[in-house]
């Protein structure tokens, strides 16, 4: 006999298969049938689950924190793009103009704006690039970032309270370098192998080669991935050292600033 019938409490993965499935079943195109997220959120509180967790999954879902991206390890190359996110004190405003601050001093300039979510791009001309190139002490800690999306939306409430902020920053530099690391080791390995299939034919130091060639190849990857993954922990501690500072601060006020 299942559990639902014998009276057994259900497992909080229970809940979440069954309020997958029943959605599954009810599931329409009609556009007018869909439920917001108050409504969610109250179905979901009223299935078990903790108010603080629905909301705080709303406010990522709300900020693009939810959709799924290409995994960092899977693939040859590292990922695009880096994701950072984060439930930190409000007002939205503070937070806002808080992180706006940030990312000026870091020669971003605003490209577009569609009100909770806006699109930077890293700052051109020859004054930006002196300030980067000449960057002594390292202050400019997304100088290879081309461009970034900040999202913001309210967390654990409409009370303003909470701020969940996501950043999603372009690392395509970094992961271009390694793809011209592992050209330039391809290159070498077919130099090699060619050279001594010029040189020998096809006596058995062609085979005796081949190591080689593969020993270039899998070197320049695993170096790449080095520099890649070094570049990109760099950039991603120093956003996730900026949602730090802005969780250890209480709550700010409408005028405030984050330094």
């Amino acid at each position: 006999m299942d559990r639902a019938r014998s009276g057994q409490q259900l497992t909080q993965a229970d809940i979440a298969l069954v309020l997958r499935r029943a959605a599954e079943l009810d599931r329409v195109e009609d556009a007018a049938d869909r439920l917001d997220m108050v409504a969610v959120q109250a179905a979901a509180v009223e299935a078990g689950l903790s108010r603080a967790s629905v909301c705080q999954a709303l406010a990522e879902l709300r900020v693009g924190a939810l959709t799924r991206r290409d995994e960092p390890g899977r693939g040859l190359l590292g990922s695009s793009s880096l994701v950072v996110h984060r439930l930190v004190p409000g007002p939205l405003e503070a937070v806002r103009a808080s992180l706006y601050r940030f990312l000026s001093s870091q020669l971003f300039e605003l490209h577009r704006d569609f009100g909770d979510v806006t699109h930077w791009a890293r700052r051109d001309g020859l004054v930006p690039a002196l300030r980067r190139r000449f960057d002594v002490n390292h202050r400019l800690t997304l100088a290879t970032v081309r461009h970034l999306q900040l999202a913001l939306a309210p967390g654990q409430g409409d009370d303003g309270r909470q701020v969940m902020v996501n950043l999603v920053a372009d690392v395509g530099e970094h992961r271009s370098a390694h793809a011209s690391i592992l050209a330039w080791g391809t290159a070498a390995a077919a130099g090699v192998t060619g050279f001594t299939a010029v040189g020998v034919g096809l006596d058995p130091l062609l085979l005796a080669s081949l190591p080689v060639s593969v020993g270039l190849v899998a070197g320049s990857h695993r170096w790449g991935l080095a520099q890649y993954r070094r570049q990109v922990h760099r950039i991603e501690t120093a956003l996730a050292g900026l949602l730090d500072r802005l969780e250890r601060r209480p709550a700010l006020t409408a005028g405030q600033q984050f330094p």
